[in-house]
């Protein structure tokens, strides 16, 4: 008994280490590529997330940064390819049989393929390399914004309807963040009445909301160890 509570509190752990992996690889990722890029003059010095000097891949094409970053966006699209898999998992161990739960492996499946394409292509001189970073950037951003939707949606539910019960903090955290990158979509609509250098926006805007975003991740962790989502999908009674 001692030997299967020990397996399953090492199964808990490795999932609760991929929802941290999921945020911290790419988050990381960028911000390390940025400061060896920002040395090696590649990008100018400033704080990207206010200023916007630099988008986020000007950071990850040359040497020394895309090393760090290819190095990091790669392992991060399989690892939240697993999560989105987890995330299924543990809302099915609660009894959810939603297409909104089916729906979440899928979701999770063609984001990390669009963050494959982009990592793979970025470097490349080309139009034709440029129109497939594009597509590989919105394909991710989009795709796994709104798999978070679907996964905050169910939580919330099933919070409603008693089955699961979690410290409010992380629903509510987990919503701000949703929240906040929908407000930094949708600021992206009256910001030429206000701002003539629409590129530095845009730049500010896509920092901004790829941090929401990966951050999201390590928050589930929170989620699974309260909740003690173990290695055959159950959890604590």
């Amino acid at each position: 008994m001692d030997h299967q509570l020990k397996e399953r509190h090492k199964a808990s752990t490795v999932f609760i280490v991929v929802a941290v992996l999921a945020g911290l690889l790419p988050l990381v990722g960028a911000n390390v590529a940025y400061i060896l890029s920002a040395n090696a003059e590649w990008v100018p010095s400033c704080n990207p997330y206010w200023s916007g000097c630099t988008s986020v891949s000007a950071t990850g094409r040359h040497p020394p940064g895309s090393f760090v970053y290819r190095g990091t966006m790669l392992p991060a699209a399989f690892v939240m390819l697993a999560y989105w898999y987890l995330a299924g998992q543990w809302l099915a161990a609660h009894d959810d049989d939603s297409l909104r739960r089916r729906a979440l492996p899928w979701m999770g499946l063609f984001s990390a393929i669009f963050l494959i394409v982009y990592t793979t292509v970025l470097g490349h001189v080309g139009e034709w390399f440029a129109i497939q970073r594009r597509i590989g950037v919105v394909g991710y951003l989009s795709g796994t914004f709104f798999a978070q939707l679907l996964f905050v949606s169910r939580i919330s539910d099933l919070a409603r309807a008693g089955e699961l019960k979690l410290p409010a903090w992380i629903l509510r955290t987990k919503l701000a963040l949703c929240g906040g990158m929908l407000l930094l979509g949708l600021a992206v609509i009256p910001a030429p009445l206000f701002f003539d250098d629409m590129t530095t926006v845009e730049r500010i805007l896509e920092w901004d909301f790829s941090a929401l975003l990966v951050i999201f991740f390590p928050v589930t962790a929170f989620a699974w160890y309260y909740d003690g989502f173990r290695a055959d999908y159950s959890v604590r009674s």
